[in-house]
Order: C-alpha cells, then structure tokens, then sequence
C-alpha cells in the first residue's frame, strides 16, 4: 500500500518548482502595484521593501556612488507611488522599476558632475578619488565585481547588472535603455573585456593570497 501512495506521489520538478515561485512573486508584484496605484501604503511600503536591496546594488553599481544611493532610492520609489497607476504590464514590474532607476541616477550622476566641476580638488570626498597602492588588497578583502564595475562605463555597468544581477534579456535591457539590442550586446561585449583585462592584469601583482610584489 505504501508502495503505491508513493507512486502516485506528484513529483516536482527543480524546475517546475522554480516556474511556481516565479509565477508566485509576479502575482505579489502585481498585486502590490494595484495596491499602491490605489493608495495603499501599506502595500507600497512592502514593495519599497521587496525592491530594496535590487535598487541598492543597481544604483552603486551605476552612479559609484556609495552616498547617492539613498537619495536615488528615495527618488524612484516615489516615482514609482505617483506613477504605479501607469504601470499596464507590457514588460516585468522589476524592469519597469529598474527603468526609472536607471533614469534618476543618469540625473544624479549629471547633478554631481556640475557640482565637482565647481569643486577644489581638495574639497571631493576621498572615495570619489583614483584608487591607488590599495587596489590589489581590495581585491583580495572585497568582492572582486564590485571593485572592478569601477574600469566600466555608466552604460557598461548597467548593462552587466542588470544581466548577470536582474536576469534581463538583451531585448529587455534595450528597451529600458531606450536603445538598439546590438548596442546593449556590442557593450556587454566591451564590458567582458575590460573585466578580464582588468583581472588579468592587477592578478600580475599578485604572488600569493595576501601578498604584492614590490617590483
């Protein structure tokens, strides 16, 4: 008899498993946008949570910018409470939103360079400065991607991130960055190697974990 029952068991696939999920999280989505269209605060608060840490990365990833962040954040989100009504589904509720967040830090990182060129040299933040001797230990203590999104372009940047970090399409990322699919292609192409040059040529520094040479 036990035999049987589990015969009959429903077997779930990895993937199909993966497809309910998906399925699940767009319907919250959906759920929560009509909820925010509508003036719910309560359902736009939980959707400013559930995008937040997306928001955050895509944003360093593309301004650099470790102090602007919180600012572009707090700009897109309330794009997104005056604009959900206009949200009609033709493309991912996460694209739509990373598409006003690409946006806002484009506008940010044109407010900051105004205000850099009115600036002394002494007067920019330290972090904003070329990274120096430190480059090969930041290697080795920090996330390598992170550090070197830095050799990339704003466009080069974003277009890594929202590929390898958001799972966008080519076609999705064209069209969020209101561009043809074989610039976003001819730009990851770019991106791929500056990357490897990059670790190509700072892991010539490195002799062992913890360790640079001093020729």
């Amino acid at each position: 008899m036990m035999s049987l029952l589990l015969d009959n068991k429903p077997c779930f696939t990895k993937e199909a498993t993966v497809k309910r999920a998906a399925e699940t999280s767009k319907k919250k989505e959906l759920y929560l946008i009509t909820r925010t269209a509508a003036g719910d605060e309560i359902a736009f608060e939980a959707l400013y949570s559930m995008f937040y840490k997306r928001l955050f990365r895509f944003i360093y990833h593309t301004t650099g910018r470790f102090d602007l962040v919180e600012a572009v954040i707090n700009d897109v989100m309330y794009t997104v409470w005056e604009k959900a009504a206009t949200y009609n589904q033709t493309c991912r509720l996460s694209t739509w939103i990373l598409g006003i967040a690409y946006n806002k830090s484009l506008q940010h990182i044109d407010l900051q360079k105004s205000k850099l060129d009115c600036e002394a040299i002494d007067e920019v933040d330290e972090h904003l400065l070329p990274r120096g001797a430190d480059w090969v230990e930041r290697l080795e203590t920090e996330n390598w991607l992170e550090n070197a999104f830095e050799v990339l372009s704003v466009e080069q940047r974003v277009v890594v991130e929202l590929t390898y970090y958001n799972g966008l399409s080519y076609q999705e990322i064209a069209k969020l960055m209101k561009c043809p699919e074989n610039t976003v292609k001819s730009r990851m192409l770019h991106a791929r190697k500056k990357l490897a040059s990059t670790l190509e040529t700072n892991t010539l520094y490195m002799v062992s974990p913890g360790t640079v040479r001093d020729d």
